[in-house]
């Protein structure tokens, strides 16, 4: 089997009706869109950290009243993307390993996605309180530049090579990580950096249609 383990984004990708869950999130919770904006433009200026940036969303979240049940309830309303479960048991039936690198969180996984899904889920992580109120969480250190990263340990756990490894995803801070893979497939796709920088691009609104190009 040239590719055994095979990598996805989240948003967008495994999960549809949602670029990004984060703003996702905020939008429906109406959060402070300047105080938002201004953490966003400080961390890619470099002066705010991943975890302060974080942090911010996190403080935000709650201030808005997000909880956990609300934030289930509203992960509920995005459908899985069409042809993922068919994709995800299919790989799982060759004896392939399924991972998630994104900078998603891992409510939405599992909300949506069975337990036994994927062998490996880079992604932040959401604590809630016993009231269900948010009290923290471990931000992830594999997003945007730094998923591929995540995808060489993967790799490394495995006892491969990241030549040996499939990155599908749809958006800007997928483009290190298509880089690093052994194959990279833009589905879905809204960047067009993505888009040059990938092995296959595929049009189809169906995920089904990226298992030809996992051969």
């Amino acid at each position: 089997m040239r590719f055994p383990l095979i990598c996805f984004d989240l948003d967008g990708t495994l999960v549809d009706d949602t670029v990004y869950i984060w703003s996702t999130f905020h939008e429906h919770f109406a959060t402070d869109a300047e105080r938002r904006a201004r953490a966003r433009d400080d961390f890619y200026a470099g002066r705010i950290t991943y975890r302060q940036w974080f942090d911010n969303d996190l403080e935000l979240l709650d201030e808005a009243g997000a909880t956990r049940a609300s934030m289930v309830e509203l992960i509920r309303t995005l459908p899985v993307m069409p042809g993922a479960v068919e994709l995800l048991g299919e790989l799982r039936r060759q004896g392939r390993k399924i991972a998630v690198i994104s900078g998603s969180v891992d409510l939405v996984v599992e909300t949506l996605f069975p337990a036994e899904a994927f062998d490996a889920l880079l992604i932040n992580r959401l604590t809630f309180d016993a009231s269900g109120r948010l009290d923290g969480g471990e931000p992830t250190p594999y997003d945007i530049d730094r998923k591929a990263e995540g995808l060489q340990i993967l790799a490394r756990r495995e006892g491969l090579s990241p030549a040996q490894t499939v990155f599908v995803g749809d958006n800007a801070n997928d483009v290190a990580v298509a880089r690093a893979a052994g194959r990279s497939i833009a589905f879905n796709c809204k960047s067009e950096d993505l888009a040059r920088v990938a092995d296959v691009v595929v049009a189809e609104h169906d995920l089904w249609a990226v298992l030809p190009h996992l051969e």
